[in-house]
């Protein structure tokens, strides 16, 4: 199989399959479009979960805290490093994830670390857990047909920095410094935690993190969970200049590459919602509608075409 996030068919028959549903206190387990599992909690919450092995680890786990509704709270850690890797690479790595923790406001509550000839780069996953009201229902699966589909930020926003991070020297060739960061941005706008936070208390009951895939990733996945098809108008997915001229350099699709800190939303009126998260200072467009259909569409100043099943995330080719 090809490197990168395991094809929806593959996910399907071999993963999701085989997974059997045991347990009580289960609410919401695996799927397609599910990045978050639920547990029954006592009293008045439940108790969220997330993981991923992204090397922005931490804001991934509590963007899908999130996106569910939930309040991240604590994560755990699990480190494979290489034979060569030494004491230093070790607190590098670990002052890392510690970093995006105090910005999230998230703590450390355990982990596991390890040296293994079985990998040539360090593999580090990280597992979040949360709380959720239980009179609280965000779910990709809750989406409907004719509901406008909101965008926030712009796609691209993690990719994009971690292009920088891997060929800083090869974009300096050829941009300046100063384009590079107007491209990276802040490390804050990979969080969706304030936009999440407005839309559920405006009564919003289905997001999306748009993460590993991109937004054209992300949006199949929505609409396979919510079982609607979809309208989408390609002009109105929002991408900075700069992001597009990176990822030209080295023949990168931006609308295929992770873009944490972007989200998804449906909303009846979605001007409604759009109009708030401007209000609060953060950029939102309605790109689209959902359908009774099972089509995705994108239409592109009067051209069609239809949504491809979501491919590996264009930054494993760098």
């Amino acid at each position: 199989m090809n490197l990168g996030k395991i094809p929806n068919s593959i996910l399907k028959r071999s993963v999701l399959k085989l997974i059997k549903n045991g347990r009580k206190e289960v609410i919401s387990g695996p799927g397609i479009g599910m990045d978050c599992g639920i547990i029954e909690g006592k009293e008045n919450s439940n108790i969220a979960i997330a993981t991923s092995d992204n090397m922005y680890g931490v804001y991934r786990v509590v963007n899908n805290l999130s996106a569910s509704g939930a309040e991240c709270a604590v994560v755990t850690n699990n480190i494979i490093m290489p034979n060569e890797y030494d004491e230093q690479n070790l607190k590098v790595i670990i002052g890392g994830i510690q970093e995006q923790c105090t910005y999230l406001n998230v703590q450390i509550i355990g982990g596991h670390t390890e040296i293994s000839n079985a990998v040539i780069r360090p593999i580090v996953s990280i597992t979040g857990v949360g709380y959720i009201d239980k009179d609280i229902s965000i779910s990709s699966k809750n989406v409907k047909p004719n509901q406008d589909v909101i965008m926030t930020k712009w796609i691209g926003i993690e990719g994009t920095r971690i292009i920088a991070e891997l060929k800083r020297e090869e974009i300096l060739k050829i941009y300046t410094p100063e384009f590079l960061d107007q491209a990276v941005g802040q490390m804050c706008e990979m969080s969706i935690v304030k936009e999440s936070k407005i839309a559920v208390e405006y009564g919003v009951t289905a997001m999306h993190d748009v993460a590993e895939g991109g937004i054209f990733g992300a949006l199949w996945d929505m609409a396979e969970a919510g079982k609607v098809g979809l309208e989408i108008d390609f002009k109105k997915i929002k991408v900075k200049q700069e992001i597009i001229e990176i990822c030209e350099i080295f023949d990168k699709n931006p609308y295929e590459i992770a873009s944490s800190g972007c989200l998804l939303m449906t909303y009846e009126n979605g001007y409604d919602i759009v109009k708030i998260l401007n209000e609060n200072g953060i950029s939102a467009t309605i790109i689209g509608r959902t359908t009774d259909s099972n089509d995705k569409i994108i239409y592109n100043e009067g051209e069609k075409r239809f949504l491809e099943t979501p491919k590996r995330d264009e930054i494993y080719t760098i």
